[in-house]
């Protein structure tokens, strides 16, 4: 008498679930492809005779050191999430490669765009900048660069049309980061203005201090501009509420020019002055002018354009 399915049935069976798990497996993922990303899409297939080569490379947060080891930690200091490097092909031509990082937000595409660039165009993106066989702007929270490796009549044709194609396929334009709209624009440095959120960026461009006395971090956002004649630098730093803005000024003034805690202003060690002063959520410094009231008179255009922007 049987109590029980035989030694040979169980195979039996086990092998059926077995073939119906791997046609199913092979059934489900048969003549389907990835859909392609968002970024993708902005990419032309070809362009003025170049060919998109088929393998797209792909780096996130985790990865973007194999590929920018030195400037890796500028991308994600302004929020990057992943970036897409396409390259062009095309008989005897130099290649040409496209980089799009998506950034998260347009403010810290902007920021990104801002950090080196010395000067800034419109007709292309919310801006952008070229210079020998590179070209590179931003656009919604994109960062492209569109780049040759060698710079011929032809291949600069191509890495404009290349620039246009992927701006006409970004949807959303974007805005340049609130902060940014605080700075007077009268004398203003064309292409000086540098967006960022940290202490390491600050230092970058203009050398405060090995301590965090502003208190920056990614909260906070911060402008850097440059004005003439002088060289005078006008940092405007945007935290969260008065509160911080606050607690982030008197640190300044305590570790940076304490003999100005009564009156917000001091000449520093370069025989220049500067002057501070708490608006609204903001702290406003002016570095390197010459006379206190010139730089009071800045603060107080910025103070305007704070106020303006905010009520």
């Amino acid at each position: 008498m049987s109590y029980g399915p035989s030694l040979g049935n169980i195979a039996g069976a086990i092998a059926a679930v077995i073939i119906c798990t791997i046609i199913i497996i092979s059934c489900s993922g048969s003549g389907e492809k990835e859909e392609p990303s968002a970024m993708d899409k902005l990419v032309p297939a070809e362009m003025l005779g170049w060919k998109a080569q088929p393998e797209t490379e792909k780096y996130d947060r985790e990865t973007i050191f194999d590929y920018i080891n030195g400037a890796g930690e500028v991308y994600l200091s302004y929020g990057f999430q992943k970036v897409d490097v396409t390259r062009f092909s095309k008989a005897d031509a130099p290649e040409i490669s496209v980089e799009i990082f998506d950034m998260k937000t347009p403010e810290d595409a902007y920021g990104v765009f801002s950090h080196s660039r010395e000067s800034e165009e419109e007709g292309i993106g919310g801006g952008y900048e070229f210079g020998g066989s590179l070209l590179c702007f931003w656009k919604g929270q994109y960062f492209a660069c569109v780049r040759s490796d060698e710079d011929t009549p032809e291949s600069k044709d191509a890495v404009f049309a290349m620039a246009r194609s992927i701006d006409s396929s970004i949807a959303s334009a974007g805005n340049k980061p609130d902060v940014v709209g605080f700075l007077p624009s009268s004398n203003l440095g064309k292409g000086s203005v540098r967006y960022f959120h940290s202490q390491a960026s600050l230092n970058y461009h203009y050398f405060l201090s090995e301590e965090n006395l502003l208190h920056l971090d990614t909260n906070t956002q911060a402008a850097l501009g440059s004005y003439n004649p002088g060289n005078v630098n006008l940092l405007c730093v945007q935290y969260p509420n008065p509160d911080l803005a606050r607690a982030a000024y008197d640190s300044f003034i305590d570790g940076f020019m304490p003999e100005g805690k009564e009156t917000g202003a001091a000449k520093v060690e370069n025989h220049r002055w500067v002057v501070a002063e708490v608006i609204d959520n903001c702290v406003v410094i002016v570095f390197d002018v010459k006379h206190e009231m010139a730089g009071r008179t800045l603060l107080k255009s910025c103070a305007e354009n704070i106020q303006g922007l905010t009520t």
